[in-house]
């Protein structure tokens, strides 16, 4: 049974971040699901296509929602100063 648990968190997780990430769904799914229609893209595509479907993310309506939203925005922030791209962090 933990197993199976660990099974759904994983398929959350990934779902979770391929609902807002056209890039990771493009790589992770598309490409591996029909590698007869395999798109390759440049960073400067990927971007392009991460910012046409790139969702807003949501931190509740709670008087913390704020204090999450900077911390969200301070990770984001170390991420890209790292050298991440945008669609390989959401």
């Amino acid at each position: 049974m933990e197993n199976d648990n660990k099974k759904y968190d994983d398929f959350i997780k990934t779902y979770k971040r391929i609902r807002n990430n056209a890039v990771f769904f493009l790589e992770r799914y598309y490409n591996i699901v029909h590698p007869d229609q395999k798109v390759e893209l440049s960073d400067d595509e990927k971007q392009e296509l991460f910012d046409e479907f790139k969702g807003i993310p949501f931190f509740g309506d709670t008087g913390n929602a704020f204090d999450k939203f900077n911390k969200y925005q301070k990770k984001i922030d170390e991420l890209k100063n790292e050298g991440y791209k945008d669609w390989e962090i959401h």
